[in-house]
């Protein structure tokens, strides 16, 4: 398990990057520096699932799970 606090107040304690990709395949091109917990990615069309606009959050360990 694990935790981080990305903000408290106004000021950003550490960096949660955010990503857009146009298929959930584009996700394997993310450098795994700018993946940090609680990185959010924007898939706008996954194809497998035929839907458009998903959501995925970093884990810990640097893998992602639909939000």
């Amino acid at each position: 398990m694990a935790h981080t606090m990305t903000k408290r107040g106004n000021i950003d304690n550490i960096v949660a990057y955010e990503h857009f990709c146009d298929t959930k395949a584009d996700m394997a091109d993310i450098d795994p520096k700018e993946i940090t917990l609680g990185s959010v990615c924007v898939i706008l069309q996954d194809e497998t699932k035929n839907d458009t606009l998903q959501f995925m959050l970093a884990k810990s360990d640097k893998t992602w799970i639909y939000a």
